[in-house]
Parts: structure tokens; C-alpha cells; sequence
């Protein structure tokens, strides 16, 4: 590469002065900076793809252990439902003690235990919406070897259709772990369960007793929430009979390998009594991880709405009482006195079911197939669900 350039330099005297500069290049210097760039740039794609295949290899390792986990998880489960397997109240208590934790929020008490531990002490802690519904300053204390330790929190997001929230920590304990989630659609009538919570304030109480049925459904009206959440229900509920009271809200409900298959969230009363006289309820954890899962990736979580109202104590499938004229049912053509008794190639005996099927499995934009009986004709259509309204 050369380049040239001329300066003329006049003088009044009538001659002029000319210089001449060019300034050449060394071909071989170029060659040599091109070489290096090739060099550098190979060894820097070199690195890439070594990083990338660590990476893809990183990757392929956690789907592999992972899958591994899950299988192993497997096993233990149909060991334990088998009886084969099964962990005392003492060993269930002292590997999840660390875990469950005292919610304090404004006036209002409750429990709540770890579900997920990052980087640099982050947590998230699953409790009861109604704990933390008043939005004061949220308080949550470990007990870590019998020592409190007090670490602020802020909500991450709330479900009131399904009592549940999620708080954000910083400053998680290194021995509180999060808790195994179960599978509480394998329950049994009869299995042990086991309570940990915060009864009435004190801290780390363990009850113990059996599920006493399993698919309840509860009416949040009935439960002292107002219109128009009140008019829904909270569905696939655990009836159990370990005694709880005032304080447990939001602690886990435990099976006897210690894993959290429920949310204990509310009991029965009689007239003025307002501690435990036999029945507590919990949120069934296949629930709880859709909802937990929504909440912690996006801020919320959006219920399915077919958009009716259903005859509750009709037998033989979903007997539609009225359909609303802006819900998906409305524009399939659905009407009150069709009876819904099939969802997906899956029988509906009563209304439960497919409410149960939908809030386990069906989020809103998914395509349901329904089977529907009118009068004496049978036909099928295909429904895609909206958003349950705010």
C-alpha cells in the first residue's frame, strides 16, 4: 500500500519550493497483521466451540441427572405406596424443621416453608394468600438449631382462587433447603400425613394423623372471601385430620417420606369455636406447582374459565345451570341444561371432575374436547378455554 502527497510552497521572490513525501507500507507487515488476525481469530473460534460444546455437554449432564432424579424419585414413591418404605415422624421432622418458617406480616401470623434456593441466599417461600393479603411489612423467622433467625421478604406474587403466595428472601440460611415436593394425586385414604406450622405462635409444632379424603371442594365465599373471588372454588382439596390451628396456614402438609404433597389453608369451625375440631384442608401440591411455578417465573398465575355455572349436586356428569355471554362455552353454543360427561376421552361422573381435571392439567389458550348430552342427542365440540376474570 503506498500513498503520496504534494506540498508547494511559493515565495514572493517568483519561485515556488516543492517537496515530495510518500509514505510506503511494508506488504510484509500487512501479511503478518493478517496472519495474526486469522490466528486470533481461530483460536477465539476455537474457544467458542470448545464453550459451547462444554455447554451443550453441561446441558445434556442436568437433562441426564435430572431424569435420573426423577426416576429415582419414582421408585421410592411406589415404595412407599407399596408400605415397603417409610420414614419415622422424628427422621420426617428433623429434615424439614430448618425448612418452615413464621410469617409475619402487619398483625397476622402464619407459616410457610422453603420451595426454591439460587444464588447469593435468594429464596422463594411458599405461604397462604390470606397471610400476607394485607400487603404490611412481611417478616419471615428460620429456627435453625433452635436459634431465630429474622430476614425481611416481599411478595412475589399471590393466587386468591387458590389461597396461595410466594415471598422473595434474600439471606436464606444455608441449612434451610427447600422441600421435596410429592405427588399428592397418588394420596390415600388413610395415609399418615404430617403438620409443621406455627400454631398460635409457637414455632416448629409437628402433628400427625391420616388423609380422610382426598378432591374436596371448597367454596371461597364460605371461606370469608368476598365477590366476586368468592363465587369460585378451590378444587382437589386434602381432608386430613392432623390437628391444626390458627398459625399453620401456609405450613406444609407432609406424607410419610417427608415430602410436601399439600398447603395446610384452612379447618372447620363450630359456632363460635375457632380452633381445630378434627377437619383441616390443604391445597394438593399438584396445584400448588403450577401455581407456585407461575408466579415465581411471570408475577401470576391465570386460571382456566370454561365461563358457566354448574348444578353442584347433580350425579352423572356436569349439568350446566347457566352460561356466561362472554366465556368460552357461549361460543360453542353450549346451553343451561346440556350435561357435560365427557372432557378429553375421560368420564365426568359429577361436576368435580372435570373442574378438578382442568385446574391439575388445562391452562387458559388450551383446546378441550367435550362430549355433551342435550335432551336425547349426543354431540361433540372442541372449546378453547379463556382466562378465568379478575
Amino acid at each position: 500500500m503506498l500513498s503520496a502527497f504534494r506540498i508547494v510552497y511559493e515565495r514572493s521572490e517568483g519561485y515556488s519550493v516543492e517537496w515530495q513525501y510518500a509514505i510506503t507500507i511494508d506488504k510484509k507487515f500487512i501479511l503478518a497483521l493478517v496472519l495474526v488476525a486469522v490466528v486470533l481469530g481461530g483460536g477465539f473460534a476455537l474457544v467458542y466451540l470448545d464453550v459451547k460444546t462444554d455447554l451443550n455437554a453441561l446441558k445434556n449432564d442436568y437433562a441426564n441427572v435430572t431424569s435420573q432424579l426423577e426416576e429415582l424419585q419414582g421408585l421410592i414413591e411406589q415404595l412407599h405406596y407399596a408400605q415397603t418404605l417409610n420414614l419415622t415422624a422424628v427422621q420426617i421432622y428433623n429434615r424439614t424443621r430448618n425448612s418452615v418458617v413464621l410469617v409475619t406480616a402487619g398483625s397476622k401470623s402464619g407459616s410457610g416453608f422453603v420451595y426454591y434456593a439460587g444464588l447469593g441466599g435468594k429464596g422463594y417461600i411458599v405461604t397462604n394468600h390470606h397471610v400476607v393479603d394485607s400487603e404490611n411489612e412481611i417478616t419471615v423467622t428460620f429456627f435453625i438449631e433452635g436459634k431465630p433467625i429474622l430476614v425481611s421478604a416481599t411478595v412475589k406474587g399471590k393466587d386468591i382462587y387458590s389461597d396461595l403466595a410466594v415471598l422473595e428472601v434474600n439471606g436464606l440460611p444455608d441449612k434451610a433447603k427447600p422441600l421435596i415436593v410429592g405427588k399428592s394425586e397418588l394420596l390415600l385414604v388413610g395415609e399418615p400425613v404430617y403438620a409443621i406450622g406455627n400454631p398460635f405462635g409457637l414455632e416448629g409444632s409437628m402433628t400427625a394423623g391420616i388423609v380422610s379424603q382426598v378432591g374436596r371442594v371448597l367454596r371461597l365465599g364460605d371461606l370469608g372471601v368476598p365477590d366476586p373471588w368468592g363465587n369460585y372454588a378451590i378444587v382437589d382439596v386434602i381432608q386430613f385430620d392432623a390437628a391444626i390451628n390458627p398459625g399453620n396456614s401456609g405450613g406444609p402438609l407432609l406424607n410419610s417420606l417427608g415430602e410436601v404433597i399439600g398447603v395446610t389453608f384452612a379447618i372447620e369451625t363450630a359456632e363460635e369455636i375457632a380452633a381445630f375440631i378434627g377437619i383441616g384442608y390443604a391445597i394438593p401440591s399438584i396445584i400448588m406447582k403450577r401455581v407456585v411455578n407461575a408466579i415465581i417465573d411471570k408475577g401470576s398465575y391465570e386460571h382456566p374459565w370454561i365461563g358457566i355455572t354448574y348444578n353442584s349436586s347433580y350425579i352423572g356428569g356436569l349439568y350446566i345451570h347457566d352460561v356466561n355471554a362472554t366465556g368460552s362455552a357461549h361460543e360453542v353454543g353450549l346451553q343451561p341444561g346440556d350435561v357435560i360427561v365427557e372432557v378429553d376421552n375421560r368420564t365426568v361422573n359429577r361436576a368435580e371432575d372435570l373442574i378438578i381435571y382442568l385446574e391439575r392439567y388445562k391452562s387458559p389458550g388450551e383446546t378441550i374436547h367435550l362430549k355433551v348430552v342435550r335432551g336425547n342427542e349426543t354431540f361433540e365440540v372442541d372449546l378453547t378455554l379463556g382466562k378465568r376474570p379478575e
